[in-house]
């Protein structure tokens, strides 16, 4: 599937000097020098294959699970932090150990990317059209949280507040990251593909 691919490449990033760069934690993590090219696809492989193994089941997933557990993930604080916490830590230790043998070759670089360099490699990656229709979905996915949160009595009783928050605050940083993204790609004049 090329949904799992591109997330993947989004991992993989150009520092100032030329370097390639593997982020395996997002912008925030400091990332691993890739030393040549074959290096890169072996990682862009696993990175694939983790997301289509772990990602993957959670979306097709997840509407079961809820279902299932009668929707007290979503109208439950505790079980819906222990369900978050548990999507974390398995998402981080699958992720431990399949990039672990690969990561102990690789040098870290000095720092990381600026968060302005880092996102204008991403907004360079999309059309305006794409970015556009990118940070319309976040905002859509703030406002039905923002209905929910409002209208949680009359109308999604089990819903909680918390859940309706976190999804608010997500989908919020989300879209002020594609909105960034498209101010870039607005005003640096950069070819897109």
């Amino acid at each position: 599937m090329r949904y799992f691919t591109y997330m993947a490449e989004q991992a993989f990033k150009t520092s100032e000097s030329g370097e390639r760069l593997f982020y395996r934690g997002g912008f925030w993590s400091r990332p691993y020098i890739v030393p040549d090219v074959a290096t890169e696809q072996r990682l862009c492989r696993k990175q694939v294959l983790l997301l289509r193994w772990t990602l993957g089941p959670l979306i097709l997933g997840q509407p079961f699970l809820f279902v299932a557990l009668d929707s007290r993930i979503t109208s439950q604080p505790l079980w819906f932090l222990t369900y978050l916490t548990a999507i974390v830590f398995t998402f981080w230790f699958i992720g431990r150990l399949t990039f672990r043998r690969e990561l102990k070759s690789l040098q870290r670089a000095q720092s990381r990317l600026p968060v302005r360099s880092f996102v204008c490699q991403m907004a360079q990656k999309h059309s305006r059209t794409r970015l556009v229709l990118r940070l319309l979905a976040c905002l859509l996915f703030v406002v039905a949280s923002g209905w929910l949160l409002r209208l949680r009595t009359a109308h999604a009783p089990g819903f909680s507040h918390l859940v309706s928050a976190l999804c608010m605050t997500f989908f919020g940083l989300l879209g002020v990251l594609w909105g960034y993204a498209l101010y870039l790609n607005l005003t640096n004049d950069t070819p897109t593909e």
